[in-house]
């Protein structure tokens, strides 16, 4: 997709997210209000998406404590570089960026500061984490943002970030518990592109973890990394996904079963079948798709045609309290500009195909 191609996406998406607004406005039933400005908020986030889509393109690896996200990054990096242990160094979002050397930077919530070091192998980069740990509750001026490393692996080009975030449900205190997961929540809102969610085989997905889901990433989350799951058949992986298919309804999220450990020590040993058999390999061909722009693109125009597909699934199906059928989904004038608003172009007819209203 070129540059035109882009900002002729983005305007449709922007002319979509008014059409939704305004007729939103226009209902007068509160479920109908209620579902389009629903609606019109994952859009914005779409949005959002769409602007930094040939910037830097944060993937962020989300998911309760202790299910595994840094065993996994460390083996889809091909590196330790991720600390495997719980404690202050997960406390704020740590990213994985490329660069020509390794190199920690630390940003602040309160300071322009951002400190640099130079790191000669991996352990020094452990060292330097856990040594900004320690100095991260010296002064409430100093709290850490988020921390970047970089690295010249090959996986992290043309502005894709992969980041390691704290966890939510965490076994420490309330306090520590819940000051990680604030810095997670808004970490998510203002800087995160995509999400990757990774639960644990035995415990699959619990209530609160599907509630935080859904209010914090569930518009930017297209796969779901089950670990745990080493020693499994076809028939375990198909059961879980059909456990929770009625959790996702429509929306059903790719899932990928994989043993962070396993991966890892493939990767050590230079094992591409070992790499296949923990999952690795088809986990990373799915990062990779988000390398280039046109894959990013891909992501966004499938979240959104879902989107549209999930709204219409809704409209259709609804009834007022004499049983009877929503007489017009769409502010009229809103709808014939966004009929108008530019000439026809293929993400533009698969979109009011699925919201023109049934005659």
């Amino acid at each position: 997709m070129n540059n035109n191609q882009q900002k002729e996406l983005a305007k449709t998406v922007d002319e979509l997210l008014m059409l939704v607004r305004e007729s939103a406005d226009f209902q007068a039933d509160d479920d109908v209000r209620s579902v389009l400005l629903e609606a019109s908020r994952a859009i914005a986030t779409i949005r959002r998406r769409l602007a930094i889509v040939s910037d830097r393109y944060i993937v962020a690896v989300v998911g309760l404590t202790n299910v595994g996200k840094s065993t996994l990054l460390n083996a889809l990096l091909g590196a330790e570089l991720a600390p495997r242990r719980n404690g202050p160094c997960t406390a704020a979002p740590l990213e994985f960026a490329h660069g020509d050397s390794l190199r920690v930077t630390v940003y602040h919530q309160r300071s322009l500061t951002r400190p640099t070091w130079g790191c000669q192998d991996i352990e020094a980069i452990h060292d330097r984490l856990a040594a900004v740990a320690d100095d991260a509750g010296d002064s409430a001026s100093r709290e850490v943002r988020k921390v970047v490393v970089e690295s010249p692996i090959p996986l992290l080009t043309n502005g894709l970030v992969i980041a390691d975030t704290p966890g939510f449900g965490a076994a420490q205190s309330a306090g520590a518990a819940g000051s990680h997961e604030a810095a997670l929540k808004k970490y998510l809102e203002d800087d995160v592109s995509q999400v990757f969610w990774v639960v644990l085989a035995e415990q699959g997905i619990g209530k609160r973890e599907k509630l935080f889901h859904d209010a914090f990433f569930g518009e930017v989350c297209d796969d779901i990394v089950v670990t745990g799951c080493d020693d499994w058949e076809a028939y375990d992986k198909e059961r879980f996904r059909r456990r929770f298919a009625d959790a996702f309804q429509s929306r059903m999220p790719r899932f990928h079963f994989v043993s962070g450990l396993q991966g890892m020590r493939a990767r050590q040993a230079a094992d591409s079948a070992g790499l296949e058999a923990a999952g690795i390999t088809l986990l990373e061909t799915r990062i990779r798709e988000l390398i280039d722009c046109a894959g990013r693109i891909a992501a966004i125009q499938d979240t959104l045609l879902q989107l549209a597909t999930d709204l219409r699934c809704w409209l259709c199906d609804y009834r007022d309290a004499r049983r009877g059928r929503l007489k017009s989904w769409w502010r009229p004038d809103s709808w014939s500009r966004w009929s108008a608003c530019m000439p026809d172009n293929a993400i533009k007819n698969r979109l009011s195909n699925e919201l023109e209203a049934p005659l």
